[in-house]
């Protein structure tokens, strides 16, 4: 796995993951879908510790169909009822070179292990098929996955299953994609104003960090629970500010905000992994992530202070690489 490709999973949740994925793998600029990965540190507390909500529910406002779309390339949504439609959908796009991806019952899913990779029964998971091969009375279709990264082809029963025996209002939603007619050339001036309106309406008042200090100096009844949330807070913006990083290298403006962002993400990294030994362990080293958060939020604070100001402005059409 790519280091790239490690760090999209801490700030995407599966579907957004396994489309990173394909992307990447088909030699995309999937780097230019991260121009708003940078996301307010309100929003991550709001949905964590405001709301109560689980980190895999975070949607966030990167990587919409809408951004998909300033790189030529369409997901389409079909509602398919019986068994037959899901035949014939699966045919005529996998035949047509295209992607498909679905909503899957984990409990049919031949990488997922219920007691050891998943808690609930029925739980809902993203992957998608890449090919379909007919032999005689059997079908297979390639089906991959981001988790343990299992890429294999699979009986034609238990994508059915997966699908009709899940939760009906999601696995009944079919997502294709179309990558053939990919260009960025043609939308680079929409690149660049959507960047710009976004940089524009960014907003922060750090916080989170106010409240994990807090979080560090408890003693927590329920160790497990609270580290763990600790550890998808801090993996949000690990996740987060690496990817956006990783814009700002592709189109090649500033490498001090480059280095300023990889050395947030670092922090918050190193700060994710000891929150993880915590869930195991119960307890955290208090002094020593009390001072690392402190660095996190002071480092955070300058590169927003920057990347809000009017000297930062960088043009992405004049700095991408086009398509050969």
């Amino acid at each position: 796995m790519s280091k790239l490709m490690t760090y999209v999973p801490y700030f995407y949740e599966c579907r957004k993951t396994q489309l990173i994925l394909l992307l990447h793998e088909q030699n995309l600029p999937v780097e230019l879908l991260f121009y708003n990965s940078y996301e307010s540190t309100q929003l991550f507390y709001n949905h964590l510790f405001v709301h109560n909500k689980s980190r895999w529910d975070y949607d966030g406002y990167s990587m919409t169909p809408e951004s998909i779309m300033l790189l030529n390339i369409p997901l389409k949504e079909h509602y398919i009822d019986t068994e037959d439609e899901l035949d014939l959908l699966l045919q005529e796009n996998l035949k047509q070179k295209q992607f498909v991806y679905i909503w899957a019952n984990l409990d049919y899913l031949p990488n997922w292990i219920y007691g050891k990779d998943y808690y609930i029964n029925g739980s809902l998971h993203s992957v998608f098929l890449k090919d379909r091969q007919v032999t005689d009375d059997t079908t297979l279709y390639l089906l991959q996955d981001n988790y343990q990264d299992y890429c294999d082809y699979v009986d034609s029963s238990i994508i059915k299953n997966a699908i009709f025996k899940g939760n009906l209002e999601w696995t009944r939603i079919v997502t294709t994609v179309d990558l053939t007619g990919w260009d960025f050339k043609e939308s680079q001036e929409a690149f660049e104003h959507r960047f710009m309106t976004w940089r524009q309406g960014l907003v922060d008042d750090f916080h989170l960090y106010d409240h994990i200090q807090i979080m560090i100096d408890q003693e927590p009844t329920d160790p497990h629970a609270f580290y763990e949330k600790l550890e998808h807070t801090l993996g949000l913006i690990s996740g987060s500010r690496y990817l956006f990083s990783r814009f700002l290298e592709f189109i090649n403006v500033s490498e001090d905000m480059v280095r300023r962002l990889d050395e947030c993400s670092e922090i918050a990294e190193r700060m994710k992994n000891a929150f993880a030994k915590a869930a195991i362990r119960g307890k955290v080293n208090q002094e020593k992530l009390s001072a690392l958060c402190d660095k996190l939020k002071q480092l955070e604070i300058a590169c927003f202070q920057i990347l809000i100001s009017d000297d930062f402005a960088p043009s992405c059409s004049e700095n991408v690489p086009q398509k050969t």
